[in-house]
């Protein structure tokens, strides 16, 4: 996946799986790439859980650089067993300065993943507040 900073400081690109049933935690492995021409025009890119009614939950990326020039780097996110879709979000920075590259998505074990095993919980509160 290409995302092109043509468009506006904070426009939002989604890719988004089928839903899936994962039957045991696995770690999702991608490779990614951000460009910044400038300190401080940087897109973002992040990873969430949808769940069937497509409620987010946003994951934890640990990431280490596998690149010699330190550009591209290797980001996984722990996935708990359950029926998800997969989204990730990239979020443009400065125009024509901050373009995001996507590859090689990969499923693997669990265990391959290196910290932050956080289990979303499913669970959202919302208050209303009644006004007179």
């Amino acid at each position: 996946m290409a995302v092109k900073s043509f468009g506006h400081f904070g426009d939002q690109v989604t890719l988004t799986s089928v839903l899936r049933q994962f039957q045991q935690p696995v770690c999702l492995t991608f490779d990614f790439l951000i460009m910044e021409s400038k300190l401080g025009t940087s897109s973002t890119l992040s990873v969430y859980l949808l769940s069937k009614q497509r409620f987010p939950t946003k994951l934890d990326m640990n990431q280490r650089v596998i690149s010699s020039k330190g550009d591209w780097k290797r980001g996984d996110v722990y996935i708990p067993s359950g029926f998800y879709h997969v989204m990730f979000l990239a979020t443009l920075g400065l125009p024509y300065q901050s373009d995001i590259y996507l590859d090689n998505i990969k499923v693997g074990h669990a265990e391959d993943c290196r910290e932050s095993k956080i289990k979303p919980t499913g669970k959202f509160i919302f208050k209303y507040i009644a006004r007179s």
